[in-house]
Protein backbone atom coordinates (compact mmCIF):
# COMPACT_ATOMS: atom_id res chain seq x y z
CA UNK A 1 0.00 0.00 0.00
CA UNK A 2 2.82 2.33 0.87
CA UNK A 3 4.54 1.70 -2.50
CA UNK A 4 1.29 2.39 -4.33
CA UNK A 5 0.71 5.70 -2.56
CA UNK A 6 4.31 6.68 -3.14
CA UNK A 7 3.99 5.97 -6.85
CA UNK A 8 0.86 8.01 -7.11
CA UNK A 9 2.47 10.97 -5.39
CA UNK A 10 5.53 10.65 -7.56
CA UNK A 11 3.37 10.67 -10.69
CA UNK A 12 1.57 13.79 -9.49
CA UNK A 13 4.88 15.59 -8.82
CA UNK A 14 6.19 14.62 -12.25
CA UNK A 15 3.02 15.89 -13.92
CA UNK A 16 3.26 19.22 -12.08
CA UNK A 17 6.91 19.42 -13.00
CA UNK A 18 6.16 18.89 -16.68
CA UNK A 19 3.46 21.58 -16.58
CA UNK A 20 5.84 24.05 -14.94
CA UNK A 21 8.58 23.30 -17.49
CA UNK A 22 6.14 23.77 -20.37
CA UNK A 23 4.95 27.04 -18.90
CA UNK A 24 8.49 28.36 -18.56
CA UNK A 25 9.75 27.08 -21.96
CA UNK A 26 10.64 30.15 -24.41
CA UNK A 27 8.31 30.80 -27.41
CA UNK A 28 9.55 30.81 -31.07
CA UNK A 29 11.08 34.04 -32.41
CA UNK A 30 8.11 34.82 -34.64
CA UNK A 31 5.69 34.62 -31.68
CA UNK A 32 7.71 36.68 -29.25
CA UNK A 33 6.02 39.92 -28.30
CA UNK A 34 9.04 41.36 -26.62
CA UNK A 35 10.82 43.87 -28.96
CA UNK A 36 14.33 42.97 -30.02
CA UNK A 37 17.14 44.73 -28.28
CA UNK A 38 18.30 48.02 -29.93
CA UNK A 39 21.27 47.75 -32.33
CA UNK A 40 24.60 48.75 -31.08
CA UNK A 41 25.56 52.36 -31.87
CA UNK A 42 27.97 52.79 -34.82
CA UNK A 43 31.50 53.59 -34.16
CA UNK A 44 32.26 57.29 -34.33
CA UNK A 45 35.68 58.39 -35.33
CA UNK A 46 36.90 61.51 -33.69
CA UNK A 47 37.51 64.19 -36.41
CA UNK A 48 38.74 67.74 -35.92
CA UNK A 49 35.96 70.30 -35.85
CA UNK A 50 35.59 72.14 -39.23
CA UNK A 51 36.28 75.81 -39.34
CA UNK A 52 33.00 77.74 -39.44
CA UNK A 53 32.69 80.59 -42.02
CA UNK A 54 32.20 84.05 -40.61
CA UNK A 55 28.62 84.83 -39.82
CA UNK A 56 26.81 86.77 -42.56
CA UNK A 57 24.53 89.46 -41.20
CA UNK A 58 20.90 88.90 -42.00
CA UNK A 59 19.59 91.04 -44.82
CA UNK A 60 17.17 93.65 -43.57
CA UNK A 61 13.62 92.62 -44.18
CA UNK A 62 11.56 94.97 -46.36
CA UNK A 63 9.31 97.19 -44.35
CA UNK A 64 5.59 96.82 -44.52
CA UNK A 65 4.16 99.58 -46.73
CA UNK A 66 1.26 100.30 -44.40
CA UNK A 67 3.01 100.15 -40.99
CA UNK A 68 6.68 100.72 -41.76
CA UNK A 69 7.56 97.54 -39.70
CA UNK A 70 9.04 94.21 -40.74
CA UNK A 71 6.46 91.70 -41.99
CA UNK A 72 4.66 89.85 -39.19
CA UNK A 73 5.22 92.49 -36.51
CA UNK A 74 2.30 94.50 -35.29
CA UNK A 75 2.54 98.07 -34.10
CA UNK A 76 2.35 98.63 -30.38
CA UNK A 77 -0.83 100.24 -29.30
CA UNK A 78 -0.54 102.27 -26.16
CA UNK A 79 -3.49 103.05 -23.97
CA UNK A 80 -4.30 106.22 -22.17
CA UNK A 81 -6.44 106.07 -19.11
CA UNK A 82 -9.29 108.48 -18.74
CA UNK A 83 -10.87 107.84 -15.40
CA UNK A 84 -11.60 104.13 -15.14
CA UNK A 85 -11.81 103.55 -18.89
CA UNK A 86 -8.77 102.63 -20.99
CA UNK A 87 -8.92 104.18 -24.49
CA UNK A 88 -6.51 102.79 -27.02
CA UNK A 89 -4.56 105.57 -28.70
CA UNK A 90 -3.90 105.57 -32.47
CA UNK A 91 -0.53 104.25 -33.50
CA UNK A 92 2.04 106.77 -34.63
CA UNK A 93 1.89 107.60 -38.32
CA UNK A 94 4.33 105.33 -40.17
CA UNK A 95 7.20 107.00 -41.97
CA UNK A 96 6.53 107.87 -45.58
CA UNK A 97 7.92 105.49 -48.14
CA UNK A 98 8.82 105.93 -51.76
CA UNK A 99 7.24 102.55 -52.53
CA UNK A 100 3.84 103.11 -54.20
CA UNK A 101 0.92 101.49 -52.41
CA UNK A 102 -0.34 98.21 -53.78
CA UNK A 103 -3.84 98.44 -55.19
CA UNK A 104 -5.79 95.51 -53.79
CA UNK A 105 -8.61 93.99 -55.74
CA UNK A 106 -12.04 93.79 -54.08
CA UNK A 107 -12.91 90.52 -52.41
CA UNK A 108 -15.04 88.05 -54.23
CA UNK A 109 -13.54 88.78 -57.65
CA UNK A 110 -11.03 86.41 -59.15
CA UNK A 111 -7.67 87.85 -59.97
CA UNK A 112 -3.98 87.48 -59.46
CA UNK A 113 -2.56 87.31 -55.98
CA UNK A 114 -1.94 90.72 -54.50
CA UNK A 115 1.63 91.69 -53.90
CA UNK A 116 3.20 89.17 -56.29
CA UNK A 117 4.41 91.49 -59.01
CA UNK A 118 6.33 90.12 -61.94
CA UNK A 119 10.00 91.06 -61.90
CA UNK A 120 10.85 93.75 -64.42
CA UNK A 121 12.63 92.47 -67.48
CA UNK A 122 16.20 93.54 -67.84
CA UNK A 123 17.16 95.93 -70.60
CA UNK A 124 18.99 93.17 -72.41
CA UNK A 125 15.92 90.93 -72.43
CA UNK A 126 13.74 93.77 -73.69
CA UNK A 127 16.18 94.43 -76.49
CA UNK A 128 16.15 90.74 -77.39
CA UNK A 129 12.35 90.79 -77.62
CA UNK A 130 12.45 93.84 -79.89
CA UNK A 131 15.05 92.20 -82.10
CA UNK A 132 12.88 89.10 -82.27
CA UNK A 133 9.81 91.08 -83.38
CA UNK A 134 11.54 93.23 -85.98
CA UNK A 135 12.07 90.48 -88.58
CA UNK A 136 8.32 89.75 -88.51
CA UNK A 137 7.48 93.25 -89.79
CA UNK A 138 6.97 94.03 -93.48
CA UNK A 139 10.25 94.66 -95.26
CA UNK A 140 10.97 98.34 -95.72
CA UNK A 141 11.68 99.82 -99.13
CA UNK A 142 15.27 100.93 -99.64
CA UNK A 143 15.83 104.62 -98.96
CA UNK A 144 15.87 107.00 -101.95
CA UNK A 145 19.55 107.65 -101.34
CA UNK A 146 20.23 104.10 -102.58
CA UNK A 147 19.36 105.04 -106.17
CA UNK A 148 22.35 105.00 -108.43
CA UNK A 149 23.19 107.51 -111.15
CA UNK A 150 22.36 104.93 -113.81
CA UNK A 151 18.96 104.24 -112.27
CA UNK A 152 18.29 107.97 -111.94
CA UNK A 153 19.02 108.53 -115.64
CA UNK A 154 16.73 105.62 -116.56
CA UNK A 155 13.99 107.03 -114.33
CA UNK A 156 14.30 110.50 -115.86
CA UNK A 157 13.97 108.93 -119.32
CA UNK A 158 10.85 107.03 -118.22
CA UNK A 159 9.25 110.21 -116.83
CA UNK A 160 10.02 112.14 -120.01
CA UNK A 161 8.31 109.42 -122.05
CA UNK A 162 5.34 109.78 -119.73
CA UNK A 163 5.18 113.56 -120.25
CA UNK A 164 5.31 113.09 -124.02
CA UNK A 165 2.48 110.56 -123.83
CA UNK A 166 0.35 113.18 -122.05
CA UNK A 167 1.04 115.76 -124.75
CA UNK A 168 0.27 113.24 -127.48
CA UNK A 169 -2.79 112.07 -125.51
CA UNK A 170 -1.54 108.49 -125.86
CA UNK A 171 -3.44 106.58 -123.22
CA UNK A 172 -2.03 103.16 -124.15
CA UNK A 173 1.56 104.30 -123.50
CA UNK A 174 0.54 105.98 -120.24
CA UNK A 175 -1.01 102.69 -119.07
CA UNK A 176 2.31 100.94 -119.73
CA UNK A 177 4.29 103.49 -117.72
CA UNK A 178 1.83 104.27 -114.93
CA UNK A 179 -0.01 102.22 -112.33
CA UNK A 180 -3.60 103.44 -112.80
CA UNK A 181 -6.84 102.74 -111.00
CA UNK A 182 -10.08 102.34 -112.99
CA UNK A 183 -11.16 105.87 -112.00
CA UNK A 184 -7.82 107.37 -113.02
CA UNK A 185 -7.85 105.62 -116.39
CA UNK A 186 -11.41 106.72 -117.19
CA UNK A 187 -10.64 110.30 -116.11
CA UNK A 188 -7.57 110.53 -118.35
CA UNK A 189 -9.58 109.15 -121.26
CA UNK A 190 -12.26 111.80 -120.65
CA UNK A 191 -9.64 114.57 -120.60
CA UNK A 192 -8.11 113.44 -123.89
CA UNK A 193 -11.55 113.19 -125.54
CA UNK A 194 -12.67 116.63 -124.30
CA UNK A 195 -9.58 118.80 -124.81
CA UNK A 196 -7.00 119.55 -127.47
CA UNK A 197 -3.64 121.33 -127.57
CA UNK A 198 -2.63 119.79 -124.26
CA UNK A 199 0.72 120.91 -122.91
CA UNK A 200 2.37 119.36 -119.83
CA UNK A 201 5.45 120.04 -117.74
CA UNK A 202 7.33 117.67 -115.46
CA UNK A 203 8.27 118.89 -112.00
CA UNK A 204 11.66 118.10 -110.47
CA UNK A 205 12.14 114.89 -108.51
CA UNK A 206 12.03 115.19 -104.73
CA UNK A 207 13.27 112.69 -102.17
CA UNK A 208 10.99 111.33 -99.48
CA UNK A 209 11.48 108.75 -96.75
CA UNK A 210 10.76 105.73 -98.93
CA UNK A 211 9.89 107.17 -102.32
CA UNK A 212 10.64 109.78 -104.94
CA UNK A 213 7.94 112.26 -105.90
CA UNK A 214 7.27 114.47 -108.89
CA UNK A 215 4.19 115.68 -110.79
CA UNK A 216 2.71 116.15 -114.24
CA UNK A 217 1.47 119.75 -114.49
CA UNK A 218 -0.95 120.54 -117.32
CA UNK A 219 -0.06 124.02 -118.49
CA UNK A 220 -2.36 124.49 -121.51
CA UNK A 221 -5.66 123.12 -122.79
CA UNK A 222 -8.34 124.09 -125.29
CA UNK A 223 -11.90 122.83 -125.41
CA UNK A 224 -13.97 122.25 -128.54
CA UNK A 225 -15.12 125.91 -128.57
CA UNK A 226 -11.49 127.03 -128.71
CA UNK A 227 -11.55 128.45 -125.16
CA UNK A 228 -8.32 128.30 -123.24
CA UNK A 229 -8.87 126.11 -120.17
CA UNK A 230 -7.20 126.29 -116.76
CA UNK A 231 -7.83 122.90 -115.11
CA UNK A 232 -9.01 122.72 -111.51
CA UNK A 233 -6.39 122.09 -108.80
CA UNK A 234 -7.67 118.55 -108.27
CA UNK A 235 -6.38 117.38 -111.65
CA UNK A 236 -4.35 120.21 -113.20
CA UNK A 237 -1.32 119.03 -111.20
CA UNK A 238 -1.16 115.25 -110.97
CA UNK A 239 1.33 114.00 -108.31
CA UNK A 240 3.45 110.98 -109.19
CA UNK A 241 5.01 108.54 -106.71
CA UNK A 242 8.09 106.53 -107.65
CA UNK A 243 8.89 103.48 -105.52
CA UNK A 244 11.34 100.59 -105.99
CA UNK A 245 10.18 97.35 -107.57
CA UNK A 246 12.41 94.31 -108.05
CA UNK A 247 15.32 96.37 -106.64
CA UNK A 248 14.82 99.00 -109.33
CA UNK A 249 13.32 102.48 -109.11
CA UNK A 250 10.70 101.98 -111.83
CA UNK A 251 7.32 101.79 -110.06
CA UNK A 252 5.43 104.99 -111.01
CA UNK A 253 1.86 105.64 -109.88
CA UNK A 254 -0.60 108.52 -109.63
CA UNK A 255 -1.55 109.68 -106.15
CA UNK A 256 -4.83 108.13 -104.98
CA UNK A 257 -6.55 111.50 -104.41
CA UNK A 258 -6.27 112.57 -108.07
CA UNK A 259 -9.64 112.82 -109.86
CA UNK A 260 -11.61 112.42 -106.63
CA UNK A 261 -13.95 115.07 -105.29
CA UNK A 262 -14.16 113.99 -101.64
CA UNK A 263 -13.79 110.26 -100.98
CA UNK A 264 -16.01 108.58 -103.58
CA UNK A 265 -17.48 111.15 -105.99
CA UNK A 266 -15.62 111.46 -109.31
CA UNK A 267 -14.27 114.93 -110.00
CA UNK A 268 -15.83 117.23 -112.58
CA UNK A 269 -13.06 117.73 -115.13
CA UNK A 270 -15.10 119.52 -117.83
CA UNK A 271 -14.71 123.29 -117.86
CA UNK A 272 -17.48 125.66 -119.02
CA UNK A 273 -17.79 126.55 -122.72
CA UNK A 274 -17.95 130.18 -123.85
CA UNK A 275 -19.51 131.12 -127.20
CA UNK A 276 -18.74 134.76 -127.93
CA UNK A 277 -18.39 137.03 -130.95
CA UNK A 278 -16.90 140.51 -131.02
CA UNK A 279 -19.51 143.29 -130.91
CA UNK A 280 -20.38 144.80 -134.26
CA UNK A 281 -20.11 148.33 -132.91
CA UNK A 282 -17.21 150.49 -131.80
CA UNK A 283 -16.93 151.93 -128.33
CA UNK A 284 -17.56 155.64 -127.82
CA UNK A 285 -15.89 157.75 -125.14
CA UNK A 286 -18.09 158.12 -122.07
CA UNK A 287 -20.63 155.54 -123.32
CA UNK A 288 -20.90 152.05 -121.76
CA UNK A 289 -20.10 149.03 -123.92
CA UNK A 290 -22.19 145.86 -123.58
CA UNK A 291 -20.43 142.48 -123.87
CA UNK A 292 -22.53 139.28 -124.22
CA UNK A 293 -21.73 135.56 -124.46
CA UNK A 294 -23.51 132.21 -124.24
CA UNK A 295 -21.89 130.18 -121.45
CA UNK A 296 -22.76 126.55 -120.64
CA UNK A 297 -21.36 123.80 -118.42
CA UNK A 298 -21.93 120.07 -118.00
CA UNK A 299 -22.95 120.73 -114.37
CA UNK A 300 -23.40 124.44 -113.66
CA UNK A 301 -21.68 127.73 -114.35
CA UNK A 302 -20.70 129.06 -110.94
CA UNK A 303 -19.61 132.53 -112.02
CA UNK A 304 -18.82 134.54 -115.18
CA UNK A 305 -16.59 137.61 -115.04
CA UNK A 306 -15.80 140.33 -117.58
CA UNK A 307 -12.29 141.78 -117.19
CA UNK A 308 -11.33 144.94 -119.12
CA UNK A 309 -8.80 147.79 -119.34
CA UNK A 310 -8.00 150.72 -121.56
CA UNK A 311 -5.21 150.21 -124.04
CA UNK A 312 -1.89 150.92 -122.39
CA UNK A 313 -3.13 150.19 -118.88
CA UNK A 314 -1.41 147.45 -116.90
CA UNK A 315 -4.20 146.14 -114.66
CA UNK A 316 -7.63 144.86 -115.53
CA UNK A 317 -10.88 145.93 -113.92
CA UNK A 318 -13.60 143.31 -113.35
CA UNK A 319 -17.36 143.15 -113.32
CA UNK A 320 -19.63 140.14 -112.81
CA UNK A 321 -21.71 139.08 -115.78
CA UNK A 322 -25.45 138.56 -115.30
CA UNK A 323 -27.15 135.39 -116.57
CA UNK A 324 -30.24 135.81 -118.69
CA UNK A 325 -32.41 133.50 -120.77
CA UNK A 326 -30.90 130.60 -122.70
CA UNK A 327 -27.58 130.77 -120.79
CA UNK A 328 -26.88 134.27 -122.13
CA UNK A 329 -24.51 136.24 -119.90
CA UNK A 330 -23.92 139.95 -120.23
CA UNK A 331 -21.44 142.41 -118.75
CA UNK A 332 -20.91 146.14 -119.16
CA UNK A 333 -17.77 148.22 -119.52
CA UNK A 334 -18.61 151.51 -117.77
CA UNK A 335 -18.47 154.68 -119.90
CA UNK A 336 -16.09 156.25 -117.37
CA UNK A 337 -13.47 153.71 -118.39
CA UNK A 338 -13.77 154.55 -122.10
CA UNK A 339 -11.88 157.79 -122.44
CA UNK A 340 -11.42 160.10 -125.37
CA UNK A 341 -7.69 159.61 -125.35
CA UNK A 342 -8.03 155.83 -125.72
CA UNK A 343 -7.87 154.19 -129.14
CA UNK A 344 -9.21 150.78 -127.97
CA UNK A 345 -10.53 148.78 -125.02
CA UNK A 346 -9.13 145.33 -124.15
CA UNK A 347 -11.12 142.61 -122.41
CA UNK A 348 -11.58 138.88 -121.87
CA UNK A 349 -14.31 136.65 -120.39
CA UNK A 350 -13.72 134.18 -117.58
CA UNK A 351 -16.19 131.39 -116.69
CA UNK A 352 -15.76 129.13 -113.67
CA UNK A 353 -17.55 126.00 -112.39
CA UNK A 354 -17.80 124.52 -108.87
CA UNK A 355 -14.62 122.44 -109.34
CA UNK A 356 -12.63 125.60 -110.20
CA UNK A 357 -12.24 124.64 -113.83
CA UNK A 358 -11.86 127.93 -115.72
CA UNK A 359 -12.50 128.72 -119.37
CA UNK A 360 -11.22 131.89 -120.99
CA UNK A 361 -12.44 133.65 -124.09
CA UNK A 362 -9.45 135.85 -124.74
CA UNK A 363 -6.55 135.84 -122.31
CA UNK A 364 -4.76 138.38 -120.12
CA UNK A 365 -1.74 138.32 -122.45
CA UNK A 366 -3.87 138.16 -125.64
CA UNK A 367 -7.11 140.07 -124.91
CA UNK A 368 -10.01 140.82 -127.23
CA UNK A 369 -10.10 144.40 -128.54
CA UNK A 370 -12.85 146.97 -129.25
CA UNK A 371 -11.87 150.07 -131.15
CA UNK A 372 -12.71 153.42 -129.56
CA UNK A 373 -14.01 156.08 -131.95
CA UNK A 374 -12.69 159.51 -131.05
CA UNK A 375 -15.31 162.24 -130.67
CA UNK A 376 -16.14 164.29 -133.74
CA UNK A 377 -14.73 167.80 -133.44
CA UNK A 378 -17.19 170.61 -134.01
Amino acid sequence: MKKTATGILLGIFISFGILIVLALWPLPYELQTVPPPPPAPPMVLEMPAPEMPPAVPDEPKPLDVGTGLPPGEKPEISTEKTGDISIPSEPAEPPKSNIPPIKQKPEGKPGKEIGKAKPAASKTEAQKRIETVKPALAPEAPPPSAISRTELDALQSLLERLRSAYVEEDLSTIKQLLVLSILQESSLKKIFNSYANLQADLEALKQGEDRLTTAIRISSLKNEKGNAVIPGPGWGTQPLMVTPKDNRWNQVALAGAVFKSGQTTPMDIIAPMINHTLPAYTAKPGKPAEITAAITDNVKVLRATLRFRAQGERNYEATQMIEGANHAFSGRIPGSMIKAGSTSMEYYIEARDAEDNISLEGRPTAPLVIAVVPPVSE
